[in-house]
């Protein structure tokens, strides 16, 4: 084999081993884009004037009055390693219960409220955001609760959604597992924007965000890729070029 088949037959292999993981990527892009260009979220509560995750057990947005109802459970989290060396002491363990105007509308689940007094009380369990669809004009209210413990790995974390129409109060309830989140997209979003992810997800794919190296993603998948398309085309267009010099020559053998 020659030389520009060795270098055709690597970029063949730089590109096929750098395909799959930039799909990955550029799919995440263009559909993050497409959820923010329809969707426009924010938080329904707000801390000293800056919007903020929910810290408060009762919150009114339009005409809709939403209450948060705790049961005391007598147990307390597990501390993480962070806890012990701050020498924080354990949060409560409670049962939440959802309240529309008065009705409940969820049974009670369990969250671990912050055991920090600094932050929300409900920091990466509960929020509640305010989304605009800009392609309906609907206002609708949506209440997001992480549904597994800390304890749980990530593959096998749930959450419920509570959607409640601004106007009509008309309400529902979405739940979402980290399997199958791409089967709501907008569910995805939510999650992330509300802080109940604790690790930030992908709508099909985590890979946007894996913490960035010098080898992920600059040198693996993009700079790989690159490569490996530019030594397919310079091969390809070097062949190209002289065959059609060759043919030149043939139409023409006097020049």
């Amino acid at each position: 084999m020659n030389k520009n088949g060795v270098r055709l037959l690597l970029g063949l292999l730089l590109l096929i081993a750098s395909a799959k993981p930039l799909i990955d990527m550029i799919r995440e892009v263009i559909l993050e884009e497409k959820i923010n260009d329809r969707y426009e979220l924010q938080h329904s509560y707000a801390k000293d004037g800056w919007p903020s995750i929910i810290d408060t057990p009762e919150i009114t947005i339009g005409s809709q009055h939403i209450g948060l109802v705790e049961q005391n459970t007598g147990k307390k989290a597990p501390l993480t390693p962070w806890d012990k060396n701050e020498k924080v002491p354990p949060g409560d363990i409670v049962t939440i219960q959802f309240v529309l105007n008065g009705e409940e509308i969820s049974t009670p689940s369990e969250i671990w409220l912050s055991n920090r007094d600094r932050g929300s009380r409900y920091f990466s369990w509960i929020d509640i955001l305010k989304v605009k669809d800009h392609q309906t004009g609907e206002n609708s209210i949506a209440i997001v609760q992480r549904v597994s413990d800390d304890e749980v790995p990530m593959e096998q974390r749930e959450w419920r959604i509570f959607y409640i129409n601004e106007a009509s109060g008309k309400w529902r309830e979405k739940k979402i597992q980290f399997q199958n989140r791409s089967e709501d997209l907008l569910a995805v979003n939510l999650i992330n924007f509300s802080g109940t992810n604790r690790l930030a997800m992908g709508y099909y794919s985590d890979i946007l965000h894996a913490y960035p190296t010098y080898f992920f993603p600059f040198l693996y998948p993009v700079g790989s890729g690159l490569l490996g398309m530019i030594l397919i085309l310079t091969i390809l267009t070097k062949s190209y070029l002289k065959k059609t010099n060759f043919s030149k020559k043939l139409l023409n053998p006097l020049k």
